[in-house]
């Protein structure tokens, strides 16, 4: 009984306000903000807010298990999905500094399955998302399987290997891959003769005393106060994700509010690596392409500002979870959102307790570049008015709105106000729009947050397929790269695709001599005589995937 009592004055401190902040972090305001998820037939939300080594607030809000009644605290174990990719990056970098890698070696002197072309990717490359190895997690989707099912190391290993090309050339271009942190725990199992879980608790985790984190790869563990993850049944309630998925390195960390405060403080007071100066500085260093132009992407964190201030961030969703945890770094304050529901918008919740813990320190919510610029005109405004392809197959029609344009992209209207006369932000979307008037006089739209760096030029009008056009394309189509055949039919004058026992989808025109899945662009392959030969698939994080058509198929 004693023990109890003692747990529970410890859970209490821990939650408490820190000395000298509880005069400045106003609860209810913090508490506002998590309002919707206060509930006891609901999943929720941990917040924690750190500041000058001390856990300034944290609470629960909603159930952890809604089986067992079991609500959220600030000890509640959360999968945080891509927000552990800064643990294997870490992980990596202090299997650097103890000699055992270079970051600057070819990953096949790790992971030799991988084809020849790789040669020239290193496992730098990999870290900062520059090695232009298509995303495995993606590729396993399209195939028709389950992102929640069980992927072996080995097949997953497999699967990278059967690609015939990089979608780029090695620190060309930034593209976000999650096979280069799954990549990242193989080497590092290989490299030091521990799995990613094993080395990550003797270097990490044991040293700065975080007992409820883990990189979780063993799905029949027992944890102790887990949440599970939940998504919406439709029906006004919640179902149960569950999944038999284990791999780690670009996801698959456990953790708490309270270990993740212990995480983030030692940003600010190393003690890894024998208290390594550099460390730090090292995992906070933006990776730079081929051409020296830096990225935004450090070591499994994005440096980016929010309202003045510079931050280091890192988000992650996944199978019924997501996260976020914000750091600023020159405030010494940082916030931790953790949620099981899957549609919780982590990032935009941490930021709104940002905006009270540190009200007095950001600049103006409202403040943009936009005050002062003189109006667009708008024969201007019309003449960037058009349909533009932001990702593969994921089309944005820009229209002009009085003295500003709008968006529309995947059913939602999003308003673009003018920063200079072409340059646009929204507050629904990541960094800018930029238009470009080209050499050939046509409008090129730039949008780096969406990968786009490239001007993209404004798609052609759609065109309804004929019958016959649609009959053309039916048939079965093998894919080697996915060890999947992908089915196309014309059920009832809609053509629809399935790849091997996945769900069928709808196969739209996207511009003349290309369809879409609304996630995905397919680009129709012919013979000198026109006839359907194959298909090409691209998506966001994989590019010119090859279907090859089954001769004689309808």
């Amino acid at each position: 009984m004693r023990a109890a009592r003692h747990h529970r004055l410890a859970l209490l401190l821990a939650v408490v306000p820190a000395t000298g902040f509880a005069q400045e972090i106003p609860a209810a305001r913090v508490d506002s903000v998590f309002s919707v998820y206060n509930r006891t037939n609901g999943p929720g939300c941990a917040v924690g807010v750190f500041q000058n080594g001390r856990i300034a607030y944290a609470r629960g809000y909603g159930m952890a298990d809604l089986n067992q009644g079991m609500a959220i605290t600030p000890r509640t174990a959360f999968y945080i999905a891509s927000t552990s990719k800064q643990f294997a990056a870490a992980s990596l970098t202090l299997l650097a500094a103890q000699g055992k890698v270079s970051l600057d070696d070819p990953v096949r002197k790790y992971v030799p399955e991988l084809p020849e072309y790789a040669n020239a990717v290193t496992l730098r490359h990999l870290m900062h998302h520059t090695s232009g190895i298509r995303d495995y997690l993606g590729l396993w989707g399209m195939s028709g399987r389950s992102i929640a099912d069980e992927i072996p190391e080995e097949f997953a290993i497999d699967l990278i290997a059967r690609q015939r090309a990089l979608d780029f050339a090695p620190g060309t271009r930034w593209s976000y891959s999650n096979s280069g942190y799954f990549l990242i725990s193989v080497v590092v199992k290989r490299a030091s003769g521990m799995s990613l879980r094993e080395f990550s608790t003797a270097n990490i985790f044991a040293p700065l005393g975080m007992r409820d984190t883990h990189f979780h790869d063993d799905n029949t563990m027992v944890v102790p106060r887990r949440a599970e993850g939940y998504q919406p049944d439709g029906k006004g309630g919640y179902q149960i994700v569950r999944t038999s998925f284990a791999l780690v390195g670009d996801g698959g960390l456990i953790t708490t509010i309270e270990d993740l405060a212990r995480w983030d403080e030692n940003f600010h007071a190393n003690r890894l690596a024998g208290g390594d100066a550099g460390l730090v500085q090292r995992l906070y260093t933006p990776g730079r392409l081929s051409n020296g132009e830096a990225t935004t992407y450090a070591s499994g964190l994005m440096v980016r500002t929010y309202r003045g201030l510079p931050t280091i961030e890192h988000g992650g969703s996944f199978i019924g979870f997501r996260a976020e945890l914000l750091r600023f770094p020159g405030a010494h304050t940082s916030v931790a959102v953790l949620c099981n529901d899957y549609t919780a918008p982590s990032e935009m919740l941490a930021k709104r307790v940002a905006d009270v813990v540190l009200a007095g320190t950001l600049g103006s919510a409202t403040a943009s570049a936009a005050t002062g610029t003189p109006a667009v005109a708008p024969a201007l405004l019309d003449r960037y008015a058009g349909r533009y392809e932001l990702m593969p197959g994921l089309a944005a029609t820009i229209v002009r709105a009085g003295n500003a344009m709008q968006l529309t992209m995947a059913g939602q209207q999003l308003p673009l106000n003018p920063t200079s006369d072409s340059t646009f932000v929204s507050p629904g979307l990541p960094g800018t729009i930029t238009f470009r008037r080209l050499a050939d006089g046509a409008n090129g739209l730039v949008a780096p947050a969406f990968g786009l760096e490239t001007p993209a030029t404004a798609l052609r009008p759609a065109v309804p397929l004929t019958p016959a056009e649609r009959q053309a394309l039916a048939g079965r189509y093998l894919c080697d790269e996915l060890l999947t055949t992908f089915t196309v039919q014309d059920q009832q004058g809609r053509l629809m695709v399935r790849g091997g026992m996945g769900a069928w989808l709808p196969l739209e025109p996207f511009q003349p001599g290309e369809l879409t899945t609304g996630s995905a662009k397919v680009v129709v392959e012919r013979d000198t005589k026109g006839n359907v030969t194959g298909l090409s698939l691209n998506a966001a994080r994989m590019r010119n995937i090859k279907l090859v058509r089954v001769a004689g198929s309808r």
